[in-house]
């Protein structure tokens, strides 16, 4: 058994078994470290000296315990819960100044952090996720620690058979907190949660979603390889760790996990590397007689001196290909790398380009048709040069918006964290200003209120007409491109899964350029011809009509993004939510009746819009919605029907899978959002129909939904891990875990689907 001495003031404290949730246990006063199927013998003087030194240590703890330099609490992610969720808790530790507590595997020395929970029956509580650490040496010996603060998150299962009401959470916590001294510390900490029909988030959402940010997590992008410098013989041996580095994270050092079988020694030197690689070298000792074929832990990049780096999980085997993701045990297949030459990225070009062209028939886009007719009608009679600048505008409004969305991928990515198409729809703050501008637009199409002047302006505002028609064709670039990004097309996925892996800038704004390129064409190509418009009707009264037809589309765009955005915002969102719409419209139509039309009054009006629209943003957005706000969603454990008769779907997870795998079972992945209107008529009209649930229930599989609404960093990995960046995504895993699973094409078909079932049966 192996102990590591605690340096601090020349105390030795023996490290337990973190099952364990305190220092006065028999198995320290034994002389036994605690590890998992350990079993050497100590030598006696070593048993009587740790025994000496843990009651010296208990004995100083005692003198100081009026002094306590560790503050516990508990925080939980929500106040009320539905049953069948899983709540995000958190056990907050806050250490006085140049005190510290340690990480998960304490290092040479220390003792980790334990939490033993209390809980009512229906709930259980998860494995601790952790923050990375930072590294202490002293006395020649080196720890993971936190300083400062740290918040250790725990999720709490509730079953669906919760009883409505109140449920006690109660927890005890166990830490060693050191200085130039260490003391053992402990806490009881207690909250309460509600059952109730709709969830509520707690004020402390916002800051355990930050936390939960912190969380190591696989990168699928970061290539790493392991492999030993020399054949290991004896009792250590030396790994060498390299990848791929890059802006948003260059690993300066490997923290292994906690484990029975060897040590990771807290050493590190950095190798010579080609530019854009990394290269580090460790020490491996083994405990039990025999290297071992796997070794988990974090690569972690440069931080401070008390506040760490971007971390990222990884799985080093030795000698093997790359295997970068923790997943990869859990019998998942392997991330599809995307390989580039030029070649390569001219038809990848090409896709988007296609994809882009496609998405002008999607349902997402369709309503903008509306406002394109309308365009093309009224310039049908105009000057050529005037055409071709309609189209020129329109155009750069696509371009624009598309490279200020390619801007933010890149940010996301070089800042380590993962990014996707239509991430945007997944900001709840971007959804109510998208669900605002539509209800607008809509209100327009309806002629409630006029946008700048049309085209049979008076003379004298001719100029001013004709910048406002400019800039109306701009402002229908950038709204077709909010509208297209919610949506993923044939081609463009393949060419968007290849940027978003490549994880290159200039590939990245090649391919939405491309893109864009591509979603503005036909109205570019129809502004040089606008011979071709001889085939639109000749302007005349229909064109009110259609106008307003061409409203209701839009109004029915609202519809949906209304339903993806209010429950972002828990019980309250539709009413608050819709009553601001509500009173928006008021508004418009008070603008376009009493300002725009004239009126004795006008000022009076513009003051009366103007107070409408303040206060209720005020009252109603921030004042009940809290809108800019992060939330945390909870996340259902139970088995969701969309309809009576329909599929069982149960929640995603890579060990699900793994787990239905193992089983002998067929898994069919739904990867989908409330805002992907591709995902809900795949739903419909392929996925959940009754060939399918009969083909499905015969082989005794099973279906997953993986709800990607909200961001979840867990999902854009799996999404890359399969060479998408986009939902829908859909895929089958055979019933064998050595089997490839099956990525279907975006647009399903039934048959598709029956196909690739049939296919992962045999």
């Amino acid at each position: 058994m192996r102990f590591h001495p605690q340096y601090e003031a020349g105390n030795t404290i023996g490290r337990p078994n973190r099952r364990t949730t305190g220092l006065n246990r028999p198995m320290l006063a034994a002389g036994m470290s605690g590890r998992p199927g350990a079993g050497r013998v100590v030598g006696k003087s070593a048993i009587i000296r740790r025994v000496l030194v843990l009651l010296c240590a208990l004995s100083f703890g005692v003198a100081r315990a009026a002094e306590p330099n560790t503050k516990a609490t508990l925080l939980l992610g929500s106040e009320v819960v539905k049953p069948g969720e899983t709540v995000l808790a958190g056990v907050r530790l806050e250490m006085a100044p140049r005190w510290h507590t340690y990480w998960r595997n304490p290092g040479e020395s220390g003792l980790a952090t334990t939490i033993t929970w209390s809980l009512p029956e229906g709930v259980t509580a998860g494995p601790i996720q952790w923050p990375p650490p930072v590294t202490h040496t002293a006395a020649g010996l080196t720890t993971y620690v936190h300083y400062r603060e740290v918040v250790l998150l725990v999720e709490l299962s509730l079953s669906g058979s919760v009883k409505p009401g109140p449920l006690p959470v109660r927890a005890t916590v166990d830490w060693l907190e050191c200085e130039d001294a260490c003391l053992p510390g402990s806490a009881e900490i207690a909250g309460t949660l509600t059952v109730g029909a709709e969830s509520k988030p707690s004020p402390h959402a916002a800051t355990l979603a930050e936390w939960w940010r912190r969380i190591p997590r696989p990168d699928p992008g970061l290539e790493v390889r392991a492999a030993w410098l020399q054949p290991p013989v004896g009792a250590a041996a030396e790994i060498v760790i390299e990848g791929n580095a890059s802006t948003g994270f260059i690993p300066v050092d490997f923290y292994p996990y906690e484990s029975a079988d060897y040590d990771v020694l807290a050493g590190v030197k950095t190798l010579d590397a080609e530019p854009g690689r990394f290269r580090l070298a460790k020490t491996v000792k083994a405990l039990e007689g025999r290297f071992p074929s796997a070794i988990n832990g974090i690569l972690i990049a440069a931080g401070t001196d008390k506040t760490p780096g971007k971390a990222v999980e990884v799985v080093l085997r030795p000698g093997e290909a790359p295997a970068t993701s923790a997943a990869s045990t859990a019998g998942m297949a392997p991330r599809r790398a995307a390989s580039f030459s030029f070649g390569a990225l001219l038809g990848m070009l090409g896709l988007a380009f296609l994809g882009g062209l496609i998405l002008n028939v999607m349902p997402c886009v369709l309503p903008v048709i509306a406002l394109k007719i309308l365009g093309f009608v009224q310039q049908s009679k105009e000057e050529p040069a005037r055409v071709r600048q309609m189209g020129w505008m329109y155009t750069l409004g696509v371009v624009v918006s598309f490279l200020i969305l390619a801007t933010a991928v890149i940010f996301v990515q070089r800042g380590g964290e993962d990014a996707s198409w239509g991430m945007q729809m997944q900001n709840p703050v971007f959804r109510v200003v998208l669900l605002v501008v539509v209800v607008l637009v809509a209100l327009n199409l309806f002629g409630v209120f006029e946008i700048g002047l049309s085209g049979s302006a008076m003379d004298g505002a001719a100029k001013l007409a004709a910048k406002s028609g400019l800039s109306g064709a701009f402002f229908n670039g950038v709204l077709a491109t909010a509208l297209a990004t919610p949506c993923t097309a044939p081609f463009l996925t393949a060419a968007l899964g290849f940027a978003f892996l490549l994880k290159s800038g200039w590939v990245i704004l090649l391919v939405f350029v491309f893109t864009a390129l591509g979603l503005a064409s036909p109205y570019v190509v129809l502004s040089w011809r606008p011979d071709w418009l001889r085939f639109v009707p000749k302007p005349g009264p229909w064109m009110m009509r259609f106008k307003v037809a061409m409203g209701f589309p839009m109004l029915a765009t609202a519809v949906w993004l209304f339903d993806v955005a209010a429950p972002s915002y828990g019980e309250g969102g539709v009413l608050w939510l819709g009553l601001f719409l509500a009173l928006i419209a008021l508004a418009a139509w008070v603008w376009g009746e009493f300002v725009q039309r004239g009126g004795p009054r006008r000022g009076a009006a513009m003051a009366f819009c103007l107070a409408l629209v303040v206060g209720s943003y005020l009252y109603l957005l921030e004042g009940q919605l809290r809108w800019r706000d992060a939330r945390l969603t909870a996340v259902s454990s139970g088995v969701i029907k969309d309809s009576p008769d329909g599929l069982e779907w149960h929640p995603w997870s890579r060990e699900a899978v793994a787990r239905a795998q193992a089983a002998g079972q067929v898994v069919l992945v739904d990867f989908t959002a409330k805002w992907c209107l591709t995902c809900q008529s795949n739903k419909k009209f392929a996925i959940d129909i009754e060939p399918v649930r009969a083909r499905l229930r015969a082989l005794g599989g099973i279906a997953m939904r993986a709800d990607y609404t909200n961001r979840d960093p867990r999902i854009t990995e799996e999404l890359q891990r399969h060479g998408r960046a986009a939902v829908p995504t859909v895929v089958i895993f055979p019933g064998k875990p050595e089997r490839e699973p099956m990525v279907l094409p975006t647009v399903l078909t039934p048959g598709i689907v029956l196909e690739a079932l049939e296919a992962a049966s045999r």
